[in-house]
């Protein structure tokens, strides 16, 4: 299930560049390059039997793509860019949940606020990029609110919205959960967990029978005790200077 999973937030990404109008489709693989880093900043579909190595560094080193090239595990491109200067920076674990009986009733609508607007966008770029540490520009996410794949949330605390996440339906009519970030000062209030639960609910609404995500390790701790189950990993690569 590894790779439906990794071809999934590859169809995210993919979707999300389309909208934004920074989704580039090159020979051996597809990029999102938005401007100033903004996220999604990858290299991902990667075809090792079609790359051009050469062209993909001097693209890389010019600035013309993200130094990211995100890969299923697999020893075949894992050999191929380790041995061509890159080095691995990253290892997400692959998650799915299977929706079979699970419904979040805990939780109360009045916690969450669907974006729905320009303003709300700008909102949740905002608290993405604090929650993450990377920029996230409300140019980005204002495509998304108005596309039907997508629903976009911002978790509420007394008067504040610390905590954000994305519910994305893909093609297959599978539901993936992304961007759950919380700001720093609010973290240990299960706000990240609210957020979880809320996503869920929504992908049970779109009849979703799993549920994807990727997480980090410290993640992958959180998302196994609420039923996710690991099933690989996403590697990112990056040339090294």
């Amino acid at each position: 299930m590894n790779k439906e999973i990794i071809e999934h937030l590859f169809e995210f990404w993919k979707h999300i560049g389309h909208n934004g109008g920074f989704l580039k489709k090159e020979k051996g693989f597809n990029s999102t390059h938005p401007p100033e880093n903004s996220w999604p900043n990858k290299i991902f579909n990667v075809n090792v039997e079609d790359l051009d190595l050469n062209d993909l560094k001097q693209k890389i080193l010019s600035k013309k793509l993200p130094n990211s090239v995100a890969v299923y595990e697999q020893e075949s491109p894992r050999k191929i860019l380790t041995s061509n200067g890159y080095g691995i920076t990253s290892t997400l674990k692959a998650m799915a949940l299977t929706t079979n009986g699970i419904l979040y009733d805990n939780i109360k609508a009045s916690d969450f606020l669907e974006v729905c607007s320009e303003h709300d966008a700008g909102l949740f770029a905002e608290v993405a990029s604090e929650s993450f540490g990377y920029p996230v520009k409300p140019a980005t996410i204002i495509p998304l609110y108005k596309d039907p794949a997508f629903k976009l949330y911002l978790g509420k605390y007394k008067d504040s919205f610390p905590s954000c996440g994305i519910v994305y339906l893909d093609k297959n009519g599978v539901s993936g959960i992304h961007m759950i970030g919380t700001k720093a000062d609010y973290r240990g209030l299960g706000l990240g967990k609210k957020m979880t639960q809320q996503l869920v609910n929504e992908a049970i609404k779109n009849q979703s029978k799993k549920v994807y995500l990727v997480a980090s390790q410290a993640g992958e701790r959180i998302y196994s005790k609420m039923g996710f189950k690991t099933y690989g990993v996403l590697e990112s690569y990056a040339l090294q200077n």
